[in-house]
């Protein structure tokens, strides 16, 4: 019977299938959609090829045309979407819910599309979250994570270890969380990352070659820079760790070799008994912060300053800012100025004087010193922490007006950094 006499027009096979994929994609259409639909691809059709189709004909040729048009609009949304990261895991499944763990003898590695790698330590447990075009979630419930992440522009990565949030753009890292312990250990290899949390009003931004251990059980926040022989691949000491059992008197010391024979008192002269060698950066490394001070003070304050070295005025500023004995810290800090002015040490220095400043004082004496580390060193590790906190202090010393050039400054220099919020709402732009 002809189309006419209102029977639904035959098609071929692939055409039925065409028509059944633009249904099941695109849902039901009203009949004005429809007849709309057909009327213009029939048009521009007939048209453009110089002939006029019969009904049967055309009412085919239309459909296939829209389910053809639709094919390559689904392809193209394949290809927007394949934009956002995937992951695939070597030597591990991830469960459905995204967590994923480590036995006692695997090391699953997680790769993601952008070319980041996530490798997980024997024992240790995480969780994929959230995914984006410019990064990802991942959170370390227990364990240690192993971590290389990709910057590109954008880059937009957080990892989460108990209440902490690390935020990356691109670096390599160990970060370990031990929740028996309330402990967190991030070793920074290259890059730069800021860690947020409780026990810093700010968050802690840390650069390369730095080591950073937070205890929440008794408030202890300790920055210093790791050893050039350790890097990312150095396991972090979870505690309760050997340097802690070795604090433990209760605990027997581990056998070692036999000891050599003492010698006899007349086989040699009385040699002079040697001063001690100060360890004052492995105490740090261990939290043997109180140890550090008081031997600092049992040989003289005066004399320490003046005969430690960089490294040693370094711990000792650390330990005592930690302990909370600023007295101690400035002096060490104003010390390494003095002693070391040309190092990087030296002009860090600088800004820990006006964190010291700061929360003693909060004025004027803070900004000097905020100001002095910005032009020593303008692409320094703290420079966008010494930069929102002189916005700070300009404003409440001096109003929003001058806080407002500050704030430009620090949105051109830094826009996605931890004072990018706070400088947008002085300088009045979205």
């Amino acid at each position: 019977m002809h189309p006419d006499a209102g029977t639904k027009p035959e098609l071929s096979p692939k055409a039925a299938r065409l028509v059944e994929l633009a249904r099941d994609s695109l849902g039901t259409m009203s009949h004005q959609q429809r007849t709309q639909g057909l009327l213009r691809v029939t048009e521009r059709t007939a048209s453009r090829w110089g002939f006029r189709p019969s009904p049967l004909r055309a009412g085919a040729l239309s459909l296939g045309i829209a389910a053809a048009a639709l094919l390559a609009f689904k392809g193209w949304q394949r290809r927007a979407h394949s934009e956002l990261l995937s992951y695939e895991v070597e030597g591990g499944a991830v469960r459905q819910d995204g967590s994923l763990q480590a036995d006692a003898s695997s090391r699953p590695m997680v790769r993601f599309s952008d070319g980041t790698e996530v490798e997980l330590a024997e024992g240790a447990r995480a969780h994929i979250g959230s995914m984006t075009e410019q990064g990802a979630r991942v959170a370390v419930h227990q364990g240690e994570v192993h971590a290389h992440v990709v910057h590109r522009s954008g880059t937009q990565w957080l990892f989460d270890a108990g209440p902490f949030v690390v935020t990356v753009t691109g670096t390599a890292f160990a970060l370990a969380w031990a929740p028996e312990d309330e402990r967190l250990d991030l070793r920074l290899q290259d890059g730069a990352v800021a860690v947020s949390g409780p026990l810093s009003g700010e968050p802690i931004a840390m650069r390369a070659g730095q080591w950073l251990t937070v205890r929440l059980r008794t408030g202890e926040v300790l920055l210093r820079d790791l050893d050039p022989q350790q890097g990312a691949e150095a396991s972090p000491v979870l505690a309760p760790s050997s340097s802690a059992r070795a604090e433990d008197p209760g605990t027997p010391p581990a056998p070692g070799p036999p000891a050599a024979p003492a010698a006899s008192p007349a086989a040699s002269p009385a040699a002079p008994a040697a001063e001690p060698k100060r360890d004052w950066a492995g105490k740090l490394a261990t939290g043997k912060l109180d140890a550090i001070v008081d031997e600092a003070q049992r040989r003289g304050l005066d004399a320490s300053l003046a005969e430690s070295s960089s490294e040693e005025l370094s711990a000792l500023a650390d330990a005592a800012r930690y302990t909370r004995r600023n007295d101690i810290a400035r002096r060490a800090l104003l010390a390494q100025r003095r002693r070391f002015p040309a190092t990087q040490r030296g002009r860090e220095a600088a800004f820990l004087l006006g964190r010291i400043a700061e929360a003693q004082e909060g004025g004027a004496a803070a900004l000097a010193w905020f100001e002095t580390y910005l032009k020593e060193s303008p692409q320094g590790a703290y420079a966008s922490e010494a930069l929102g906190r002189k916005m700070v202090i300009v404003q409440r010393l001096q109003g929003n007006a001058q806080a407002e050039i500050v704030a430009r400054e620090y949105l051109r220099r830094f826009p996605g950094g931890t004072y990018a919020q706070a400088a947008r709402a002085l300088a009045r732009t979205p």
